[in-house]
This record gives structure tokens, C-alpha cells and sequence, in this order.
């Protein structure tokens, strides 16, 4: 899991998790409030896997659109 990026549709939004640091991941969630990526801490992580679906990065895009172009660049 740590060398590839996760795709999920948790509360009706889009969140990943990505390789961050060597051997780690990062949760992000784009927050409705602000159309800004959110940090994830690891409550949340836990739930885009409880609560939410695991996509396909296609199904992702489909549906949400794409980082960088639909969606905000992730810093």
C-alpha cells in the first residue's frame, strides 16, 4: 500500500491515500467547505476503508474528476 495511491468515495466526496515519507501514506480528503484537500488523521484513514468505497482511480476521476485539472493540485 505505500507505494501506490488509494482511491475512495467516503461521506459523498473524494479522498486518497498516497505515498508520503519512505514506508508511510498520507490520507487526504477533499473538504466541501473549502474545495481544499484536507490532512486525514488516522480515525478518518481508518474510516475511508469502515465507510466509504475503495475505487478504481478511473471510477475516481469519472465520477470526482481529475487532481490537478477538475480537482485541486495536492501539496
Amino acid at each position: 500500500m505505500a507505494n501506490q495511491t488509494k482511491y475512495f468515495e467516503w461521506n459523498k466526496g473524494p479522498a486518497i491515500i498516497k505515498p508520503s515519507k519512505p514506508g508511510h501514506v498520507k490520507g487526504l480528503f477533499l473538504s466541501p467547505k473549502t474545495n481544499n484537500w484536507d490532512s486525514a488523521n488516522v480515525i478518518q484513514v481508518g474510516d475511508f476503508f469502515d465507510n466509504g468505497d475503495m475505487i478504481s482511480k478511473a471510477d475516481f476521476e469519472e465520477k470526482f474528476g481529475v487532481i490537478g485539472q477538475d480537482l485541486p493540485n495536492i501539496i
